[in-house]
């Protein structure tokens, strides 16, 4: 018990500094806007009494195991992203690797230390988009005080063992079959889990009250609509809140629980020498470039952070896989669907503020990521940034540049799934790479903005830029930033979108207003980045002063 206690001490030492107090707070606030987002989507639901009888009719009466079901599906998706993404790294790269196996104490003690950890940020976040959804049905019952008690025990039984399940495979993977080609599977398989997750929390959070309806009335009626384990916890926990007490489904989520325990401590009894696997194929991806390094410092920092990016699998990954999504959506129609059928827009008009739309999605999915090479990335050159008499204008000068770069992927990625899925002309792809070109200017400038900002960004003692500075309250700040800066292209719509009401356009008519409207894009776009440009630079003279 003595590592948890040390866990547990970090944790409540948090507080006592002013490093760990916005590291706690932003998270706290992170959490608690995943939660909010979780109680508004339940009361979507409740405040439907015809969608709710409805379900009560195509579930026979099964309506409240139904919807606690569906609310309880996000446990296992996270223990999903989580197992295969962040965990594998406490298992072979945690610092801490190294004197635990040195210490006096069982083999199994560090990934079981291991999976504790990730069991509790797992659970926390399943709690975040769980609990309020499954809360605003068991108030509804209304549920007696034991199954608001067992709510949390279902949410462990749902998460836990799925987590311990995939660690468990990792662990034997990496023993048997540690090498490179491993490695490159295993960052595909974590690609996808992120990519799906967050592609899903995206889909959920756009969803209508109506059609998520018919999806947990689809999953009620088929039998195998539901993970076993969300099905079984869905029931113990209804029949808790209706007054009665079902052993059959309490003892299969309590059974399962402790036979994925079982299963991961058999295979964490392989883990000392998987991680001297992992250690022995530790040869890392990526090219070495034969020609010599720029001479000026904002090339040869743009530069750096192309040959950063090659040393990461994940992101090119990500890179390859992100037009799958981008397409998929574009194909299904998701999110845009309503803007294609409006019978008052041209075809062209329609097309274009689709393009937009998903140009925007995609970009809100990349933009967070970017951010983190303003300054957060720098760890190991701060120094050399501190101490070199180069002009912070120069290198975030490079670091934009290379940040501008990569941008172009999701506007060349949605210009051909719109000229592919969509039907766009050469005039409307000409509009809308103008736009979207002015659009990514505006991005530039906020990443600029906050990517150095010095409350977000502060560096330590040693010089390097704290880690917890990348957490929610930068992200929220991120989104909002950007929602500002596209706001008047947003309030365009809108206002076109009243307009079409009362008279219905012609293609003709709004044709040519496609220059002047790539040209105020295009300068809007300028404006704000340059801005932007400015403020990074005064960010980043004051993030390099030594203190």
């Amino acid at each position: 018990m003595g590592l948890v206690a040390a866990d547990l001490r970090v944790l409540g030492n948090l507080l006592t500094t002013a490093d760990g107090r916005r590291v706690a707070t932003s998270t706290f606030v992170g959490l608690a806007l995943f939660a909010l987002m979780s109680w508004w989507v339940a009361d979507a639901l409740v405040d439907r009494p015809d969608l709710l009888a409805m379900l009560h009719r195509e579930t026979r009466g099964g309506s409240l195991q139904a919807l606690i079901g569906y609310g309880l599906m996000a446990c296992p998706l996270v223990a999903t992203w989580y197992g295969l993404s962040l965990a594998q790294r406490q298992l072979f790269e945690a610092p801490e690797l190294l004197l635990w196996r040195l210490a006096p104490q069982a083999a199994v003690r560090a990934p079981l230390q291991a999976l504790l950890r990730a069991s509790l940020v797992s659970s926390t976040w399943a709690f975040a988009l769980t609990g309020p959804f499954v809360g605003a049905f068991l108030r509804q019952s209304p549920a007696p005080l034991l199954a608001w008690c067992m709510l949390p025990l279902a949410i462990v039984c749902c998460t836990m063992p799925l987590l311990a399940t995939l660690l468990a495979v990792q662990v034997a993977l990496v023993r048997w079959f540690a090498g490179r080609a491993l490695r490159l599977v295993l960052t595909v398989v974590m690609t996808l889990a992120s990519l799906g997750f967050f592609a899903w929390f995206l889909l959920a959070l756009f969803t209508p009250s109506q059609a998520r309806v018919h999806d947990i009335a689809a999953a009620a009626r088929d039998a195998g609509g539901l993970p076993w384990t969300v099905d079984t916890a869905a029931a113990m926990l209804s029949a808790v809140a209706t007054g009665r007490f079902d052993w059959r489904a309490t003892a299969g989520a309590v059974g399962w629980l402790a036979a994925a325990l079982g299963i991961f401590l058999f295979a964490a009894r392989q883990h000392p020498r998987a991680w001297e696997r992992q250690l022995e194929a530790a040869a890392g991806f990526g090219a070495r470039f034969g020609r010599r390094w720029p001479a000026g410092a904002a090339g040869a920092v743009r530069k750096k952070e192309f040959a950063q990016l090659l040393q990461q699998p994940g992101a090119l990954l990500g890179f390859v896989l992100f037009p799958l999504l981008v397409f998929g959506l574009a194909q299904r129609r998701l999110l845009i669907g309503g803007i294609l059928a409006n019978p008052r827009l041209p075809d062209c008009v329609a097309t274009l503020g689709a393009m937009l739309a998903l140009w925007f999605v995609a970009v809100m999915l990349v933009l967070y990521a970017h951010m983190g090479r303003m300054a957060v990335w720098d760890g190991p050159q701060w120094s050399l940034y501190m101490a070199s008499p180069t002009p912070p204008g120069r290198l975030v000068r490079g670091k934009l540049a290379a940040i501008a770069t990569l941008m172009l992927w999701p506007l060349l990625v949605v210009a051909v799934a719109g000229g592919h899925l969509l039907g766009a002309d050469r005039s409307t792809l000409a509009t809308f790479l103008a736009v979207a070109i002015g659009g990514t200017c505006a991005a530039l400038g906020v990443l600029a903005a906050l990517g150095t900002w010095p409350r977000l960004m502060r560096p330590d003692e040693g010089g390097h830029v704290l880690q917890g500075a990348r957490n929610f309250v930068a992200a929220i700040l991120l989104v909002f930033a950007f929602d500002l800066v596209t706001a008047p292209g947003w309030l365009g719509w809108i206002w076109l979108d009243h307009f079409a009401r009362e008279r219905r356009l012609e293609e003709h008519v709004v044709r040519p207003y496609a220059p002047l409207l790539a040209g105020a894009a295009l300068a809007w776009g300028s404006l704000v980045g340059v801005l932007g440009a400015a403020i990074g630079t005064r960010h980043y003279r004051r993030l390099l002063t030594p203190r």
